[in-house]
């Protein structure tokens, strides 16, 4: 056949086509065919499989995509949210106008408590970031104490132990630390008893005697000495230590006291008694001939001044005066200006006098020991160090402690200033003479920093108990914050003077034996009681309150100890905790464990709090909180050593105690307890598989309807649920459902006609357990509605 044959045939077949079916004519070149082609090749293979997919799917249904698309593109992208605009100028409009109005309450409602969420989400994630660092930051600054010598030795081999679990934890105590402990601890009990409390700091002296350190015996006689004080500080002990005279005074005496020591041991303890004749001896011994070359005034051809200043050094003021007059006329002035000056009394005009004599001739003598006097008399020259005459550090401290005046705070400052900071702990060789550093910032009244030093140094056992004796008597001046490191500088306060932290000393030190001594460490934090943390809480019931929390709620041995045991469902005596002892008006064990309980409840520490509760005899709150931990649990499986195990044997034993009577709840606690005791029965035949017994303890609970009658009277029981129970509502649904659609398969397995009236009966259930979570009066979660739906659908 030819191409003209083929052509006209085409052209019939399309004229036929046009009569039969009038349809529109088109006419396209080869070429327009070729290039329509390509184009629809083009956006094919340009589309991805995904919408090709998209296209021949919604196609195959009779859905026109493009056209779709283009109405989808038409509507309205208004915000979802955005406020109903207000109705025009048709008042007359009341339906639209109210329809606006509920619709923007609705919206604000929402923008209202989403802006809440976003505020309290905020404020939590800070407050929690905020504790962290804090607790970072206590955590690096007690690590700052001290370098720990507790290497950890990688290369030795794990040693296996065998312990006898009966055995009671050994004690993490010294002897020296338990003698310590014991004295604290009888302190304690005078002090809670109203009785005559002594002097801690003379009792730990006295103590310290029994160690055979003499040194120690030192430190510790000088700290009593210096501390010593005729009325208990009151107030800020850093506000009105430069302004009372009476540290400056027990150091100056303490000093005189043992210089009269080292010259009888260097003369012979006969002079002892005497005086006059001791600093005559010790004079005597000490200067020959040669040891005299400069001195100016003589008596009995002995050096007048260096027995003047000897009877000054070692206290006896009235033999310095006897000397003087001995030597003439012309000292009576400068004899009565020393007895003045020992009876309390002041002649200005004389001093003045004395003093201009001072300047134009005796600054320049070649007498040492008579500018010494005349300086620590008059109070001339305080720069003066007077090397020649003040070979120690004691004479140094007691000719410029003597150089000051009652009420001389500045002058005071300065010696505290220059000890501490000019010369400090590399001058002293404080590494290597622990004791004489120690000392000396004790005579100047920085007891603050002489603690933290010695607690810095390896003496810290001695620093805590110095610190809680100075703490009793008023003298030890604490950190305005329990959170501040050990020692701190508040620029409120006289300079050079620090402040300790007692709360943090204390606790460092007694947090390696918190759990093997918790007896005696209770005394220590008992110490605390009169300090507060940042919130206003009182420290002791603090450091309690974190040594129960750290103990763990696997052990509930330190709840025993501490408070004492629960009562049993028998009628016997309970033994009373440690803590009896410390029963006082302002502590009372009961109320105690209710405070300890309040802060684990705010830590959510509830299982715990719960024990504290009842041993407070708080039954409600005991029982309310026992109710909230088993509502979280109580949908579990059943396992040996878990947290739900432990709930069940506590569900058991308070169930023993109510039915005794031996404790009472208000009747709703109690409903919701046995309510969830019956659903915890129902979860354990659940996950055991013993169906029909899990169903008939279903139904003691009257939550969950059999038929779709039931509904109504179920959601009215729901609806009288406390908010523990109710959250456990959508798991036992579920678990309800569960069982339904199991015992629906068994039966369907078996196919037996004479089992038609119980697949009814479940497929009623089934009805009725979608009707209760379609009418429930709360919001239902969305993974239940659809496991719900799931097995509702499996069953048809």
């Amino acid at each position: 056949m030819d191409f003209n044959t083929l052509l006209q045939r085409a052209q019939n077949l399309t004229n036929e086509a046009k009569a039969e079916y009038e349809l529109p004519q088109v006419e396209r070149t080869l070429q327009q065919v070729l290039q329509a082609t390509t184009q629809l090749h083009s956006r094919v293979t340009q589309s991805s499989n995904k919408d090709i997919q998209a296209h021949i799917l919604l196609g195959s249904k009779g859905i026109d995509l493009p056209k779709l698309t283009q109405k989808l593109e038409a509507l309205n992208a208004r915000k979802t949210f955005e406020p109903v605009d207000a109705v025009g100028s048709d008042v007359s409009d009341v339906c639209t106008f109210l329809k606006n109005e509920r619709e923007n309450a609705i919206l604000s409602v929402i923008e209202d408590t989403n802006k809440n969420i976003s505020e309290t989400v905020s404020k939590q994630k800070w407050a929690n970031l905020n504790s962290t660092w804090n607790e970072e930051k206590t955590r690096l600054l007690d690590a700052l104490i001290g370098p720990s010598q507790n290497f950890i030795d990688l290369q030795r081999l794990p040693e296996h132990i065998t312990l006898d679990p009966n055995l009671p934890p050994s004690s993490c105590l010294s002897q020296m630390e338990l003698v310590y402990a014991q004295e604290l601890h009888h302190y304690n009990e005078l002090l809670l008893k109203g009785a005559h409390r002594p002097n801690l700091v003379q009792k730990f002296a006295l103590l310290s005697s029994s160690f055979g350190d003499d040194r120690l015996t030192d430190m510790w006689l000088t700290l009593a000495s210096v501390t010593q004080v005729n009325e208990p500080i009151h107030t800020d002990p850093i506000k009105i230590r430069q302004q009372r005279p009476e540290f400056i005074i027990n150091a100056k005496s303490y000093l005189e006291r043992r210089y009269k020591l080292y010259m009888c041991t260097l003369v012979g303890a006969a002079h002892s008694s005497n005086s006059y004749q001791l600093v005559r001896a010790y004079v005597t011994n000490r200067f020959s001939a040669q040891h005299t070359i400069g001195l100016v005034d003589t008596l009995d051809n002995k050096p007048l001044w260096p027995m003047v200043y000897y009877a000054m050094r070692c206290g006896a003021a009235a033999t310095a005066v006897e000397f003087l007059h001995e030597a003439g006329s012309s000292y009576e002035d400068f004899a009565q200006v020393i007895a003045d000056r020992n009876a309390g009394a002041v002649n200005s005009r004389t001093e003045t006098q004395l003093k201009l004599q001072y300047a134009n001739k005796i600054k320049n003598s070649t007498d040492a020991y008579k500018k010494a006097v005349y300086c620590f008399i008059l109070g001339c020259d305080p720069n003066e160090s007077h090397g020649e005459v003040a070979k120690t550090i004691d004479d140094y401290l007691w000719i410029k402690l003597a150089m000051l005046r009652p009420g001389d705070a500045g002058g005071y400052g300065r010696l505290q200033s220059e000890i501490l900071e000019k010369y400090g702990e590399k001058h002293f060789h404080a590494s290597n003479q622990t004791d004489v550093y120690f000392k000396t910032l004790v005579l100047v009244g920085l007891f603050e920093a002489a603690i933290e030093f010695l607690a810095r140094s390896g003496h810290r056992v001695h620093g805590v108990h110095m610190a809680i004796a100075l703490h009793e008597v008023g003298v030890l001046g604490g950190a305005r914050s329990v959170s501040q490191p050990l020692l701190s500088i508040d620029i409120a306060d006289p300079q050079p003077l620090r402040r300790l932290n007692l709360t943090r000393l204390v606790r460092l030190y007694a947090k390696h034996f918190e759990r093997t001594d918790t007896t005696e460490v209770l005394n220590y934090y008992f110490a605390l009681r009169n300090l507060r943390d940042p919130k206003g809480r009182n420290m002791f019931l603090t450091c309690v309150c974190d040594l129960v929390v750290c103990s763990g709620v696997l052990d509930t041995s330190i709840f025993d100890l501490i408070f004492g045991q629960r009562m049993t469902d028998m009628d016997k005596a309970v033994p009373g905790g440690v803590f009896r002892q410390f029963d006082c008006p302002e502590f009372d064990t009961n109320t105690m464990a209710s405070l300890v309980a309040e802060e684990l409840v705010a830590r959510g520490s509830f299982e715990m709090a719960v024990r504290l509760y009842e041993l407070a005899g708080n039954y409600n709150l005991s029982l309310k909180h026992f109710n909230i931990l088993l509502a979280q649990v109580v949908q579990f499986s059943p396992q040996e050593g878990s947290q739900r195990a432990r709930l069940r044997d506590e569900a058991n034993r308070f169930s023993r105690l109510l039915a005794a009577l031996r404790i009472e709840v208000e009747p709703k606690i109690r409903g919701s307890f046995e309510l969830l005791q019956l659903l915890l029965v129902f979860f354990d035949l659940h996950h055991e598989g013993k169906l029909a017994q899990a169903v008939e303890q279903l139904q003691h609970t009257k939550l969950m309807p059999n038929t779709t009658d039931d509904v109504d009277g179920c959601l009215t029981n729901i609806k009288k649920l406390s908010g523990e129970v109710i959250k456990v509502i959508p798991d036992v649904m579920v678990a309800a459902m569960d069982i339904t659609l199991t015992q629906y398969n068994r039966l369907k397995t078996r196919m037996c006609t004479s089992d038609q009236l119980q697949f009814h009966k479940l497929l009623v259930r089934a009805k009725a357990l979608s009707n209760l979570a379609a009418s429930m009066p709360f919001r239902m979660p969305y993974e239940t509605n659809k496991r719900l739906m799931q097995l509702e659908l499996m069953m048809n």
